[in-house]
């Protein structure tokens, strides 16, 4: 027979795992649903955190909104009309005159860009006066408001041989400052068929 001890002892072992047993069939799923949950909730605040960042941005887009409707209305000046670039020639032929350079206009055309789809008028000017003044009416064109890309750039000096008639002013060690370069009317439109 048992003695008491031993009863107590299989009674505490039986406990023992019907408290384990317990734990794993009941506790078990309690607490994978819990993990789910908790994944779930760590999910929902990150959104709600993405969501915060978006509202914010947007916030400080709306704050910044007449700012940035200047800066496209300064990007759209930059763009040179393509039917009638008068305000670009004359400010080549102002620029021309402030620097007391002589200007020749010998050709502008419209080229579309069609790998880019720009519309690009194509100038080619020619420049007459001393190369100081050259350089600096090039530094003038950089500066100005319009997009333009210098294509390609002839330096020739003024001597006694080859004195230009098309340049009547110029004397002997001035040179003529030859550019051939693009202005950026706008983007094509696209036709969708």
């Amino acid at each position: 027979m048992l003695t008491a001890k031993q009863k107590i002892k299989i009674y505490f072992a039986v406990f023992f795992l019907a408290v384990v047993l317990l734990i794993f069939l009941g506790l078990a799923p309690l607490l994978a649903g819990l993990l789910k949950t908790s994944k779930e909730l760590t999910g929902k605040k990150d959104t709600l955190v993405l969501i915060e960042g978006q509202i914010a941005a947007l916030e400080e887009f709306q704050k910044n909104n007449l700012a940035y409707q200047a800066n496209v209305k300064k990007v759209d000046a930059s763009f040179i009309s393509e039917e009638a670039p008068i305000e670009f020639i004359e400010f080549l032929e102002k620029e021309a005159q402030n620097q007391g350079l002589d200007i020749i206009i010998s050709s502008v055309k419209e080229a579309s860009d069609k790998k880019s789809l720009r519309i690009t008028t194509v100038f080619q000017v020619a420049f007459g006066g001393s190369f100081p003044k050259c350089l600096t009416f090039l530094k003038r064109l950089e500066q100005s408001p319009w997009l333009l890309k210098i294509d390609q750039v002839g330096l020739d000096r003024i001597s006694e041989k080859n004195k230009l008639l098309s340049f009547k002013n110029l004397r002997e060690g001035d040179v003529v400052l030859n550019l051939s370069f693009k202005t950026f009317s706008r983007y094509l439109t696209l036709v969708i068929k």
